[in-house]
């Protein structure tokens, strides 16, 4: 494993979601910065999918505009699922495994998580309104055997942008989990 471990003290992101391993040499130059601009994209439509801007940024304006922003939301929702659905029609999805998202690493539990010393592209999911993969170039830095095989991968050549979306997207998830243990009804 490096000297610092990619899941360092922060936050971490702990779920199941469609992961594929693509096995191979990590992508240099150009084909690394085409990879981290279509990250930063994917990364900042998920982020803008997540927010609920509308009513605070125009909570002064008049309650009419206010609810045709919410409609063109709704919208534009309504064709991203449908979106999303066409494209998952045509291209499945890999199976879900059980995942630990760090901004500069994740571990995977399971038996078909790829072996130590190898590189790759994980492609993972990061939400379903998207069926689009985040690709992270990865080494395999380690292995836990245990009740489960544990993976960890440390990602390489990302750029400091997509690493501080990583690190957002893991942010709002656990906001989320806080707020529904605050308030499990809704």
């Amino acid at each position: 494993m490096s000297a610092q471990s990619p899941f360092g003290n922060g936050l971490v992101l702990e779920q199941s979601l469609p992961l594929a391993w693509l096995p191979g040499a990590l992508p240099e130059a150009a084909a690394l910065t085409r990879l981290n601009v279509a990250n930063h994209q994917l990364l900042g439509a998920e982020a803008s999918l997540e927010e609920a801007r509308v009513n605070e940024a125009l909570k002064d304006e008049s309650p009419a505009l206010v609810h045709e922003l919410q409609r063109l939301e709704f919208k534009v929702n309504l064709l991203l699922r449908l979106t999303a659905d066409i494209a998952m029609r045509h291209n499945a999805l890999p199976p879900p495994a059980t995942i630990r998202l760090a901004a500069r690493g994740l571990e995977w539990l399971g038996p078909e998580a790829p072996a130590v010393h190898s590189t790759g592209v994980a492609e993972l999911y990061i939400n379903p309104a998207l069926p689009q993969a985040l690709k992270l170039p990865c080494c395999v830095v380690a292995e836990q055997a245990g009740a489960a095989r544990a993976v960890q991968l440390e990602f390489q050549g990302l750029s400091e942008p997509v690493i501080e979306l990583i690190d957002k997207l893991i942010f709002r998830h656990h906001r989320r989990l806080v707020a529904v243990s605050k308030n499990p009804a809704t």
